[in-house]
């Protein structure tokens, strides 16, 4: 997304290590609680627009006033963008139909309440593939290893790119970390070794990703389904409004997904999906055989791809919640003992006070959905099956100086200056929207930001 926004004032040179969306030579390692998502990154072109469907939503405002340095109006702009980037189709419709959607809600006696809208594209899209990156953009394939300072220290001359044995020199007048809320953090530590920077202190700390998983079922009173997958008027897509409730300065959503019944016993509470192997890969019959075992999963292509609802009262409980940060380092490289390689380790954390937050919000929910609900049942055991939302971020955070993050407001690392970061790695705080929206809206604004005039070369390099 930056690339593409850059190629008419910019030579951009684009690293890339990956050569597949799955790439197993760069292991995460967990040393807290297992992430349960496979995979945790994307490499190759495109990154995780490779493995996901691009659920676009974006931050509440809520959230921006409470963590990020400036206020969502500084985003709306880009947010609009990277709206009609990703998805084809521009925003407006689609806040029309979310409210027309809370409408329908309220019709049928659902209270009020916060639902935000997460708009889905019917297809996804790579946007290598999508923006017609192939042949515009310089690509060179290896790892970031290392970097090189000029002689006041303030100011990146070049990086090392290592492919297998061979390594190479890159220089550039702009340098930016796209490797995502796992990778650039990393990148950062090791330049903290050339240069102790104050702002470097916290890369690879206020690690924050979403804990999800079904918490629950409820047999409803009213016809949920007929909204489920509720097909944007005039766009090729779906919206779903998940429920938000808050607790302790939290926000906690709670998805209503089609069942096809009550799950009949304790080993059926486990609900899987298939859907996201399907989208990586539809051509596997394994797959579909899979399918076969997922009921609610057939009922969620049936609407979703063909908008065909099926009737039915029962729904599992779908949680997605905010988690509480700290200033611990959670992101670091190690060299793994047995095969010498260097392997990234992730700490995740979910501290009991918040787990009690988490169960009270199961009981705030339910409460909400009382007056249409016939039957509610809380899994137990639900929260051993937590597991990550895959939305890695907060480890180079936005702050307003070194003291308290390690980007200023314009993506610029504190204490160099042209050196930036763009990625989930940059975003204080999600609530409860899936950070990709908010990854290409900032890279949108970071690419108006560089579009300054910064040299008297008219196509400066970019890294």
């Amino acid at each position: 997304m930056l690339a593409h926004a850059l190629l008419d004032s910019h030579e951009v040179v684009l690293v890339e290590r990956g050569r597949e969306a799955d790439d197993r030579r760069y292991p995460v390692v967990d040393a807290g609680l297992p992430a349960g998502t496979d995979p945790h990154v994307g490499a190759g072109l495109g990154g995780t627009t490779q493995l996901w469907h691009n659920g676009l939503i974006e931050i509440d405002e809520e959230i921006f006033a409470a963590h990020w340095p400036f206020p969502k109006a500084t985003l709306d702009a880009y947010y609009e963008q990277a709206f009609l980037l990703l998805a084809g189709v521009g925003l407006a419709p689609v806040q029309a139909a979310i409210e027309e959607l809370r409408r329908k809600y309220r019709q049928l006696g659902l209270p009020e309440g916060l639902l935000q809208g997460l708009y889905y594209p019917r297809w996804p899209r790579n946007v290598w593939d999508s923006l017609g990156l192939q042949g515009r953009v310089q690509l060179v394939s290896g790892d970031v290893v290392d970097f090189a300072l000029n002689d006041s220290t303030s100011r990146i001359a070049s990086i090392t790119v290592a492919d297998g044995t061979q390594r190479s020199q890159i220089e550039g007048d702009v340098f930016v970390l796209c490797a995502g809320g796992l990778g650039s953090p990393v990148l950062l530590q090791k330049l903290r070794h050339r240069v102790p920077l104050p702002a470097l202190r916290h890369a690879g700390a206020h690690y924050e990703d979403h804990p999800m998983g079904f918490v629950g079922e409820v047999e409803v009173t009213v016809p949920l389904y007929r909204l489920w997958n509720y097909r944007v008027p005039g766009t090729d897509g779906n919206l779903r409004l998940p429920m938000v409730v808050k607790r302790a300065g939290l926000h906690m959503s709670f998805q209503l997904r089609p069942a096809a019944n009550y799950y009949r016993n304790s080993r059926r509470e486990r609900v899987g999906s298939v859907l996201n192997e399907l989208r990586r890969n539809l051509w596997n019959p394994l797959h579909y055989l899979r399918l076969l075992r997922h009921w609610d999963d057939i009922l969620d292509i049936l609407s979703f791809k063909f908008g065909i609802h099926l009737p039915t009262k029962h729904y599992t409980l779908l949680m997605c919640a905010q988690m509480p940060t700290a200033a611990d380092l959670s992101i670091w490289n190690e060299l793994d003992a047995q095969t010498g390689a260097d392997v990234r380790v992730r700490r995740w954390q979910l501290s009991e006070a918040f787990l009690k937050e988490l169960d009270a919000s199961v009981e705030d929910v339910l409460a909400w959905l009382a007056p249409v609900t016939k039957r509610a049942r809380v899994f137990s055991g639900w929260q051993s099956d937590l597991r990550s939302a895959a939305h890695h971020s907060g480890t180079a955070r936005l702050s307003v100086d070194a003291h308290s993050g390690v980007c200023d407001i314009n993506a610029r690392v504190h204490g160099l200056s042209n050196l930036h970061v763009c990625d989930g790695s940059l975003i204080p705080a999600s609530g409860i929207a899936n950070t990709g929206l908010t990854i290409a809206a900032l890279a949108l604004r970071l690419a108006a930001h560089l579009r300054q005039p910064l040299t008297s070369d008219p196509r400066p390099t970019i890294s």
